[in-house]
């Protein structure tokens, strides 16, 4: 049943998103921030980050700094400033790591997660920018309910080998559905197809990869506080609300760059 909360909140931000795609550009940018904020929070504890405030406030300080900067920006391609905030969140996750020491643990693995976390958030402002690429916004729309339908077929309580695939196929049908029966052919239909699959393709990956660290062995909640059941337990349930909010806002995230690529290239 947990499966489903980060259904429940690709859900809510996926309606944010197309909701305000029709009534307001100020609106989409505050509803791409609740998946910054989303991801900033839930991703220091999905990688059990032994510095998890910090890199939750480097994660929402660069991501609304990746926001705002393409919302200010106003020429082709609207991400000018996304390499230089790539490389300040790339120093500021090394100077982060060094505070805790030479001799710290898995100073490789927090590295590696906090620097995933930084191209995640600052993904989300390729939403941003999509919105600004001149033209119709189908695109935007159709992608989003491609993200919903897969994370609903990868949440479904059966192995990965049959929800993955399941997820790609359904998404790519509904996007189909969508472009021929509800948007007139404003989006072409290989277009759609195309968005639909990829952005299967995308949940699929996201739920693979990132379910096996949720349920790796160095997780911290199964190392500490074995002598203390009752707060075990009360850690374990906050983390797994963390670890489902950061899977449900992860694909949306990264959600952007495929509409903002499909725009720019075949739109």
């Amino acid at each position: 049943m947990i499966r489903w909360i980060r259904v429940a909140v690709a859900i809510v931000l996926a309606l944010a998103l197309s909701a305000s795609v029709y009534w307001g550009y100020t609106l989409f940018l505050l509803a791409t921030g609740l998946i910054v904020f989303g991801v900033a929070y839930g991703w220091p504890r999905l990688t059990d980050s032994p510095q998890p405030r910090a890199t939750s406030i480097m994660l929402a300080l660069f991501g609304v700094a990746g926001l705002l900067a393409a919302w200010r920006d106003d020429t082709a391609p609207y991400l000018d400033w996304l390499p230089v905030l790539a490389g300040l969140g790339l120093l500021w996750v090394f100077v982060q790591n060094l505070t805790r020491g030479i001799g710290a643990s898995d100073a490789v693995a927090n590295v590696s997660a906090q620097v995933a976390g930084v191209v995640i958030v600052l993904s989300a402002s390729t939403w941003v920018a999509a919105i600004t690429v001149p033209g119709d916004k189908e695109a935007i729309v159709v992608g989003l309910i491609a993200l919903i339908v897969a994370g609903c077929m990868t949440a479904l309580p059966w192995p990965a080998i049959y929800t993955s695939p399941l997820a790609v196929a359904m998404s790519t049908a509904v996007a189909g559905i969508l472009s021929v029966l509800v948007l007139e052919n404003s989006l072409s239909l290989p277009a759609s197809l195309v968005l639909g699959a990829v952005m299967g393709l995308l949940v699929a990956a996201v739920d693979r990869m990132l379910g096996l660290v949720a349920h790796a062995k160095y997780q911290a909640v199964n190392l500490e506080l074995s002598q203390n059941i009752e707060l075990k337990k009360n850690v374990e349930k906050a983390r797994s609300f963390a670890v489902q909010l950061a899977l449900g806002a992860t694909p949306i995230a990264l959600g952007g760059v495929v509409v903002y690529s499909l725009e720019r290239i075949a739109l």
